[in-house]
């Protein structure tokens, strides 16, 4: 699977149940991204990403997805399908926010193989892609 998040300078995912930041640009960028293909996520997801036309919605779509298939991951741990991960696309805010959730997976056992600087629509986001080392 590919998982596709949005994070702070701090690897922050979440705060008080809530995203930190969203992005109009970067959601369209994403749905750009994945046209044609199966994209999964859970409801909490699809509320937000209605740029993604036909996704595959469930609760436990971590553990659906097959290989190369893209997930956006906002509200859970990687951790539980780490071996299932065959990369991993990061979006940066570029700011710290608060955060109370942050991602579960240890980058340094990843290798940073693409970097990228992409126009949101409020700010510039940096679009990272690591793949295991």
């Amino acid at each position: 699977m590919i998982a596709i998040l949005c994070l702070d300078n701090n690897n922050g995912m979440m705060f008080n149940d809530r995203r930190q930041s969203q992005d109009r640009g970067l959601r369209e960028y994403i749905a750009e991204m994945t046209k044609g293909e199966k994209v999964y996520m859970n409801a909490y997801t699809e509320n937000l990403y209605e740029e993604i036309e036909n996704p595959i919605v469930s609760e436990d779509f971590l553990q659906k997805a097959g290989k190369g298939e893209p997930c956006i991951v906002e509200n859970l741990p990687l951790s539980p399908v780490k071996d299932q991960i065959e990369e991993i696309v990061i979006f940066r805010w570029n700011k710290v926010y608060p955060s109370d959730q942050v991602l579960d997976v240890d980058l340094e056992e990843w290798k940073l193989v693409e970097e990228e600087q992409i126009e949101g629509s409020t700010h510039e986001i940096t679009k990272q892609i690591y793949l295991p080392k």
